[in-house]
């Protein structure tokens, strides 16, 4: 029993680790169409995803139409999400 409680914990344990973030990520926050939306502010958020909702909540003039792009240093252009939580290119 002790053996299979093991098992079950060593197993949970790097799927959580992985997906738990050390620290917050800056995010710029953009309102109006994606390619050419003007810049509103900055703000930190635990998680990317949380990008477009967290802008949409911090700056009233947003009013549900606000993005929130992070640098990807992976790539050349920045990621950003909507608040709906989609993933686009910015």
């Amino acid at each position: 029993m002790v053996f299979l409680a093991t098992l079950i914990i060593a197993a949970i344990i790097p799927a959580n680790a992985a997906q738990t973030y050390s620290e917050v990520v800056s995010v710029s926050c953009y309102k109006g169409d994606h390619e050419s939306g003007s810049y509103i502010g900055d703000l930190t958020v635990p998680v990317p995803e949380n990008a477009g909702q967290g802008c949409n909540s911090m700056y009233s003039d947003c009013m549900g139409e606000c993005f929130g792009c992070v640098s990807d240093f992976d790539l050349s252009e920045d990621v950003c999400y909507d608040s709906a939580g989609r993933k686009f290119l910015k």
